[in-house]
C-alpha cells in the first residue's frame, strides 16, 4: 500500500520487504492443528488474532492503531515461531 503512494512522489519503491502478519498467524495456528485438520479455514480477522495472541485491541480503526496492532502481532508471532511449545 505504501509503495503505491510513494512511487509518484519518489519514483522508487520502498526497500523494505513486505511481511503479511495474517499469513504468519495462519501458519502459527495451522501448526497447532492435528495433521488431518491442517490447511483448513482459520479466522484471520484482526480482533480474533489479537485476542487469541493475548494482545490489546486498540479502540479505533485507523492507520496508526492498525499499524501498532500489526507490529505487536508481528513481534509476538516471531517470538512464538522462535520458541515453539
Amino acid at each position: 500500500m505504501l509503495n503505491r503512494e510513494m512511487w509518484p512522489i519518489l519514483g522508487v519503491h520502498l526497500p523494505q520487504r513486505k511481511i503479511e502478519v495474517s499469513a504468519m498467524y495462519y501458519d502459527y495456528k495451522n501448526r497447532q492443528l492435528p495433521s488431518h485438520e491442517q490447511g483448513g479455514n482459520i479466522d484471520l480477522r484482526f480482533a480474533t488474532m489479537m485476542t487469541d495472541l493475548g494482545l490489546p485491541l486498540r479502540g479505533t480503526h485507523n492507520a496508526l492503531d492498525d499499524a501498532v496492532m500489526a507490529g505487536l502481532a508481528f513481534v509476538k508471532l516471531r517470538h512464538l515461531a522462535a520458541n515453539p511449545g
